[in-house]
């Protein structure tokens, strides 16, 4: 049965007018995992631009979205504070940019929540998107997929249990290893995210990723949409020797399941009544999607009480 997860949005802007109080997360996390939900998510992002990042994402933003900047708690410190506030639920990055932080010590980070989490922990990683953000924060724009491919050569073989010296042009560790071990020999699983994903970032999900998430969020949510990006995905781990059946399929779509739809954007969320939305997901089950993370619009408690009769259906 595919898994249903919760994306649950720390960044201004989507629980309504207020920006997100830490409480107001913890709480809508704490109710997710209450509805029935599979696992909850939480996105990395500082600062950005969110016109200028949801046009290149290919959303149509509303002019007034334009310039508006938007905010967003730190994710790892948040991810932690979820582990010790909930006790069933899987819980994911979605997805940590390794351009953000030291690459062993993204994998200490992964393996302490791992351990926090008791083995619920999703190591969900991605090379970045938002320019503005980088700007913002001082963090390198230019070059940010060779930096993830040095970043991937680390990070997997520490989580698997291997010590790491590794000499690139970005990064450099000797003999780092993790020490303590959390309570998977294996450490947590890695989940690669892509947008639309050029050959490369198609190609380190090919030799690198357990779990591979397309997000669709931004633009059509719709399961016909994932056609053409499975596609592409399946020809690739034909290309570099990669069994299909061994990487997972993870996908985000955006569902409105109130009568509120987002403002201004000409995107298609899967919408309509709760037999509709159970359907249209159901979608996704049969072209081999195991785990739906669903960006809730809008994000917030009424949401995921409006959600709840899907998730009844879906787990019938």
């Amino acid at each position: 049965m595919m898994k249903i997860g919760m994306c649950v949005q720390t960044e201004t802007g989507f629980m309504g007018s207020a920006p997100p109080s830490a409480q107001d997360v913890l709480a809508l996390t704490k109710l997710s995992e209450q509805a029935g939900f599979d696992s909850v998510w939480i996105v990395d992002h500082f600062l950005y631009d969110a016109g200028a990042e949801a046009e290149a994402l290919g959303a149509n933003p509303p002019p007034e979205l334009m310039g508006r900047l938007c905010g967003a708690w730190e994710s790892l410190t948040f991810v932690a504070g979820i582990a010790a506030a909930t006790e069933r639920v899987e819980i994911g990055t979605l997805v940590a940019n390794t351009g953000y932080r030291n690459p062993a010590l993204l994998a200490r980070m992964a393996e302490t929540i791992d351990a926090m989490s008791n083995g619920r922990f999703i190591c969900g990683l991605g090379a970045g998107d938002f320019e503005s953000e980088h700007i913002f924060y001082g963090f390198p724009w230019a070059r940010r997929i060779s930096r993830f491919e040095e970043a991937l050569q680390i990070i997997k073989p520490m989580l698997r249990g291997q010590s790491v010296s590794f000499d690139g042009e970005f990064y450099h560790t000797e003999n780092a290893s993790l020490i303590p071990k959390g309570p998977r020999p294996q450490g947590p699983p890695i989940m690669i995210g892509l947008l639309k994903g050029g050959p490369r970032m198609k190609r380190l999900v090919a030799q690198y990723a357990d779990i591979w998430n397309c997000w669709l969020a931004s633009t059509n949510s719709q399961p016909e949409a994932y056609g053409e990006p499975l596609d592409a995905m399946l020809a690739v781990c034909e290309k570099h020797d990669r069994d299909p059946a061994t990487l997972e399929r993870c996908v985000t779509p955006r569902v409105c399941p109130t009568h509120l739809r987002p403002e201004g954007f000409d995107n298609k969320p899967i919408c309509g009544s709760v037999d509709e939305i159970a359907d249209r997901i159901r979608g996704f089950e049969a072209m081999g999607v195991s785990h739906l993370p669903v960006w809730l619009w809008p994000n917030n408690q009424a949401s995921v009480e409006a959600f709840a009769p899907v998730l009844e259906i879906l787990k019938q």
